[in-house]
């Protein structure tokens, strides 16, 4: 059974969510290019990485979904596709929005945007010339990865990757809507580009999570740490799906074709994130600490000193025990209105561990924290929130003619 509107969506819930967007965006942008000139380049620049860490991670975990449906066939997915090939879509953007990082990365730059040193401490060439002051013979070391040049490239790669996947998918999609019958061609197209792509995006985005905030600490590193990334970026996917839930649910082809057994997958989805999250931060810390490493152990203990002790009980308290229990009840994880209370709390403890992971290694002191930080997460968040709300309103809000659908009408899911 196929749907029968080619329709793009037209709801105001989505054009208010867009407007909310284009909102944020200018207030974020226009703060920080304030705090640009009253604070200071290198605070601004340190802020614009914190704030585009946190918004590439709606985009990631899009396109990381995106290919996991395709590949799994899953129905859970069916409802919330176009929900992530919009947040998908964003890529081109997002690439554009990394290349003030890349210019604050160039030694060749620096002067030119009134930076007193780079970005990254391992791209200031005094620390890796042999006989400067500065010298640093363990970042030295790491020069044939850790170099602008490299660093520049890598970036291109991993956009380019990360857009080619998401435009591919979207087109075929819409194709697949399109073509009049129920369509198990595209579908098996799109399944097998999606076993090579998941495979290519986990590679790339551990390696960019290790080049973007890993490398602010050059002297440390974790293989744990692009999972970490990976993980939490999903946790916070699937909370804000959980939210817009919550604003087209009553749209009249939800109603028609949805009923409330894939929004309890999804929260089942949540509660298993949010199990995984707590797993992965966890065994990092163990391995770490039994593994009693000199060049290991610096990294938390910054982030036990100068304050930043208080953030982890609040993290363990309200981003695995509270969601944990609530989420253990049946009832909550099939009601929209008691989920969407919960998915915000998620998403709003991913504000406070990526500010306990990335700010450290800028602020010793947790009450040297600028404001600008979060002009810069709220402004490119806004950005790619506003770009979600204009893609989404650009086709159906539902894959017509995708064999999965006939799960909807009979009510199944798997």
């Amino acid at each position: 059974m196929a749907t029968t509107s080619l329709a793009p969506t037209r709801v105001p819930q989505l054009s208010r969510l867009q407007t909310i967007g284009i909102g944020a965006a200018v207030i974020g942008i226009v703060l920080l290019a304030l705090g640009y000139f009253v604070v200071g380049a290198d605070q601004f620049f340190r802020s614009y990485l914190f704030g585009f860490y946190f918004a590439m991670s709606f985009a990631l975990a899009s396109l990381g979904f995106l290919l996991l449906q395709h590949l799994t066939g899953g129905a859970w997915g069916v409802t919330v596709r176009r929900m992530l090939e919009s947040g998908a879509l964003a890529m081109p953007v997002m690439g554009l929005l990394f290349i003030p990082i890349v210019l604050a990365t160039l030694p060749s730059t620096m002067g030119m945007l009134g930076l007193s040193h780079p970005l990254y401490e391992w791209a200031n060439p005094a620390v890796v010339t042999l006989g400067s002051p500065t010298y640093d013979p363990g970042i030295a070391h790491k020069v044939p990865w850790l170099s602008p040049e490299f660093f520049t490239i890598r970036g291109v790669i991993y956009f380019v990757l990360w857009s080619s996947l998401a435009l591919i998918l979207r087109s075929w999609s819409i194709q697949q809507d399109r073509s009049g019958t129920v369509g198990e061609v595209m579908r098996a197209r799109m399944r097998m580009l999606s076993g090579i792509g998941l495979a290519l995006f986990m590679i790339s985005i551990t390696f960019a999570s290790f080049d973007w905030t890993m490398s602010l600490d050059p002297h440390w590193f974790s293989s744990m740490y692009g999972v970490q990334y990976m993980v939490s970026s999903g946790l916070m996917m699937l909370a804000f799906l959980v939210l817009m839930f919550s604003q087209i649910q009553d749209t009249e082809t939800f109603k028609a074709h949805v009923s409330i057994k894939p929004f309890h997958d999804i929260s089942k989805l949540l509660l298993g994130f949010t199990v995984l999250w707590t797993y992965v931060t966890y065994m990092q810390y163990n391995i770490i600490w039994s593994g009693d490493v000199a060049e290991f152990t610096p990294w938390y203990v910054v982030r036990t000193h100068g304050g930043w002790l208080t953030v982890v009980p609040i993290l363990m308290l309200f981003q695995f025990f509270l969601p944990f229990f609530l989420l253990l009840s049946r009832r909550s994880k099939q009601s929209v209105a008691k989920m969407a209370p919960i998915a915000s709390l998620i998403i709003f403890m991913r504000v406070v561990d990526i500010s306990w992971i990335v700010l450290p290694a800028f602020h010793e002191n947790i009450s040297q924290v600028s404001w600008m930080n979060y002009a810069a997460l709220v402004g490119l968040a806004g950005i790619w929130l506003a770009v979600f709300a204009w893609n989404i309103q650009r086709a159906a809000l539902l894959p017509l003619n995708d064999p999965n659908m006939e799960w909807l009408h009979v009510g199944g899911h798997h």
